[in-house]
């Protein structure tokens, strides 16, 4: 009996896990090309002696890091969708057992 149970505390632990892992993996990936640009239009700025390269930098590090973040997210969203597709369907065909059983049913008493 403990057997099942630690298995199970084992899947809760391992997706809880999973889920940190995912979102410090959001934040690095947000946080770093932002930061990186910065950096980089900062440095142009003093550089080339003006003062809106910074800005324009931080907005791209803002989509570069957007784009990275959707592409990690896709996978993991994409398996949902796929777990939902399937318990739909199954589901669908519960319903229309049901409804097959029903109207046998109906049929029945008549």
């Amino acid at each position: 009996m403990s057997n099942g149970k630690n298995k199970k505390n084992s899947s809760d632990v391992n997706e809880i896990a999973k889920g940190l892992s995912m979102i410090l993996q959001i934040g690095i990936n947000m946080i770093v090309p932002v930061a990186l640009c910065l950096f980089i239009g900062y440095k142009l700025d003093k550089w080339l002696d003006t003062n809106y390269l910074m800005i324009i930098f931080l907005f791209l590090g803002f989509a570069a890091g957007i784009k990275s973040v959707y592409t990690i997210t896709k996978s993991f969203y994409a398996k949902d969708l796929e777990k939902e597709k399937e318990n739909q369907k199954y589901f669908d065909e519960l319903y229309a057992e049901r409804d097959k059983n029903m109207s046998a049913g109906n049929k029945d008493k008549h």
